[in-house]
């Protein structure tokens, strides 16, 4: 190394133990925005310590008390909001409301159909995706934490925000954060795109600012880019099952012992079944959430706001 090579590199290490010069800058802002992240990370914490007894498993149990399908809801306004798919159980199934620790005779039960009529307004999947049911029983529950909601409209692209649910076959409360990768709208509801880790059973969660607490969505569906060819799958399959369930009804036939339109019927549902779980574990960090101000501006919420 040259003499002036010395020299130079010794200035920039000095220079960058008095943040002087470019490597002094640089290194400032590193610090900077390292400080920024645990201040973040702080804040997110500490909003999620505060709201999180608010939050709800919605749980579908069939008559031996197996899961058949779960999402997620929350407290706001002395209802339990939910996306109305979530909300849509089967009428003899047992609706178990848990939160995070509640063992199976903890939490809230009751009968699909009785869940059904405790939904006092909603808006199907193919609008705004909610359902506003009145379960004094859950969100009057002494510690329950009550969401209040906001207008996403001065939100931005690139904004941070966090979600709560529980997603999989997960029994505990899960956090996520991710930036808002899109604005736009679909129809009449305004879509707020994520950058985030959305899963199946986190429907229906709370999408809330990180430093109030605010909701300003509901989480409505991930994406997985495979949709369309899944759809294409299950059709293609399903009639195939038709045209052999046509053949079936003249009659069937045996080779060998074995029927090989069971067993095409069979292998058939075995790809539905593998597509199905295909699908429901894909994860590109990829969700979407609707805004609340339809939820806002239903008649019985915005008595109370």
């Amino acid at each position: 190394m040259a003499g002036g090579d010395v020299v130079k590199v010794a200035h920039n290490v000095q220079c960058a133990s008095r943040n002087c010069g470019p490597l002094g800058r640089s290194r400032q802002a590193a610090v900077g925005f390292e400080e920024q992240l645990i201040e973040f990370a702080m804040a997110l914490a500490d909003t999620v310590d505060r709201i999180r007894s608010g939050v709800f498993h919605i749980v579908c149990l069939d008559d031996q008390g197996n899961r058949i399908a779960s999402g997620t809801a929350f407290s706001s306004y002395g209802y339990l909001i939910t996306n109305a798919h979530v909300a849509r159980v089967p009428a003899g199934c047992t609706v178990w409301i848990r939160r995070e620790g509640d063992g199976q005779n903890d939490g809230f039960k009751i009968k699909g159909q009785k869940f059904r009529f405790q939904q006092k307004s909603a808006s199907d999947e193919n609008n705004y995706d909610f359902s506003i049911i009145d379960l004094p029983e859950v969100t009057e529950k002494p510690g329950t934490y009550s969401f209040t909601m906001r207008s996403p409209e001065n939100y931005r692209v690139g904004q941070i925000v966090a979600f709560l649910g529980y997603p999989l076959e997960h029994q505990n409360l899960s956090c996520h954060s991710g930036i808002i990768s899109s604005l736009y709208r679909s129809g009449p509801v305004r879509v707020l795109q994520l950058d985030a880790s959305v899963n199946v059973s986190n429907s229906g969660g709370p999408l809330f600012d990180i430093e109030s607490g605010e909701v300003i969505g509901i989480i409505t569906r991930k994406a997985t880019g495979l949709t369309r060819i899944f759809g294409e799958l299950r059709e293609a399959i399903n009639k195939n099952l038709a045209i052999v369930e046509e053949t079936r009804k003249s009659g069937s036939i045996t080779l060998m012992g074995i029927d090989p339109n069971a067993a095409f019927v069979a292998s058939q549902n075995q790809m539905l079944h593998t597509i199905s779980e295909i699908e429901r574990q894909a994860n590109v960090g990829i969700g979407y959430a609707f805004s609340v101000e339809h939820i806002m501006n239903d008649n019985l919420i915005h008595s109370r706001l």
